[in-house]
């Protein structure tokens, strides 16, 4: 194992009033568990059964006009599919010599800072799996389109040019959704962050800005809530959220370089809660929706000491899989700029 150098940890001029310039972002930036819906499951691996929605989109070629007393027409019964998942146990862990607890000088908790390492690393980990999962074009197959092939009367024109028209895209690809996941509209929009800035700076986003919120037209670029408010208002879509995370690429030893988890020119939009359509039958929860995360265990975290006494392990476990369940429900625009 590597050592941290006595240096490092306890530098020879006094560290003034305590002070530390410390470089851990906000979890706020995290959109991982608040995207999909969290499925709690009791097994680590099981089966999922899901419906065939034909059975609820009426009876083509049936009439149910009869006479008196006629029998009843039978309609068609299409069998349930299934579909199996199996949970993977996450972890990581950070270890360092128990002499280096005396020897810090950092103003945080040695023991607290480990951990606060290996869960930002797990936690980022999770990020990097969803952002896979919803901006991943073979989870979604036909579902997928580039912005300027979406057709169905949209401009396709790249949201970073001045004379396109996102609203108007992003309300075609709602139309789409709402064709492919039978009538249901879409409930989810997830934006990468060069995207949502895009917005943010187009003249047409801007416009809608001014006219509702009765401030003065001029060259100010508004805020990303701001772009948010916009979107709901216009799309009626609820739940919207911007993958602005990033993460280290390097490897330990070579020049750091960081990247953004979430594709800044992808934009996801599905049904990922479920719309106006969830039942609770029996304790168990029906709802038409993409994919979930089956969590058998949330985030645990621990520490132990080696056996000789000289080193302390602090670790966080997590166990969970994500799972798409309906491509139907989800849809992928990509190249958006």
């Amino acid at each position: 194992m590597a050592q941290s150098s006595f240096k490092k940890l306890h530098p020879v001029d006094p560290i003034l009033t305590q002070l530390a310039v410390e470089a851990i972002p906000s979890d706020g930036q995290l959109i991982a568990d608040k995207v999909l819906e969290i499925v709690p499951v009791q097994d680590r691996s099981g089966t999922i059964l899901i419906d065939d929605t034909r059975n609820f989109m009426g009876a083509v070629g049936v009439d149910a006009k009869r006479a008196s007393g006629a029998d009843r027409q039978v309609i068609s019964n299409f069998e349930p599919s299934s579909t199996s998942f199996k949970c993977d146990f996450y972890s990581y862990e950070d270890v360092f010599a128990l002499q280096d607890i005396r020897d810090s000088q950092l103003p945080r908790n040695y023991e607290e800072r480990s951990a606060k390492k290996v869960g930002r690393a797990l936690k980022l980990n999770k990020e990097k799996q969803v952002a896979d999962l919803l901006f991943g074009a073979s989870n979604w197959g036909s579902y997928t389109s580039a912005l300027n092939a979406l057709g169905n009367g949209s401009l396709g024109t790249a949201w970073s040019s001045s004379s396109a028209q996102p609203l108007k895209d992003l309300d075609v690809l709602k139309d789409v959704v709402r064709a492919n996941s039978h009538g249901i509209k879409p409930d989810t929009l997830v934006l990468g962050y060069s995207a949502i800035r895009a917005l943010g700076r187009n003249p047409e986003v801007r416009g809608i800005f001014y006219e509702t919120s009765g401030a003065t037209v001029g060259e100010r670029i508004m805020a990303q809530e701001q772009v948010i408010d916009v979107l709901k208002s216009v799309l009626r879509i609820p739940n919207i959220y911007v993958g602005e995370a990033r993460i280290e690429t390097a490897l330990a030893g070579a020049s750091s370089a960081e990247a953004d988890i979430w594709t800044g020119s992808s934009v996801f939009m599905g049904v990922l809660r479920g719309s106006d359509a969830i039942e609770n039958v029996g304790g168990v929860q029906l709802m038409p929706v993409a994919c979930v995360e089956l969590q058998y265990q949330a985030m645990e975290a621990g520490t132990y000491d080696s056996i000789n006494r000289i080193r302390r392990h602090v670790f966080a476990d997590q166990c969970h899989a994500h799972k798409v369940l309906a491509q139907n429900y989800g849809f992928l625009l990509t190249s958006c700029l």
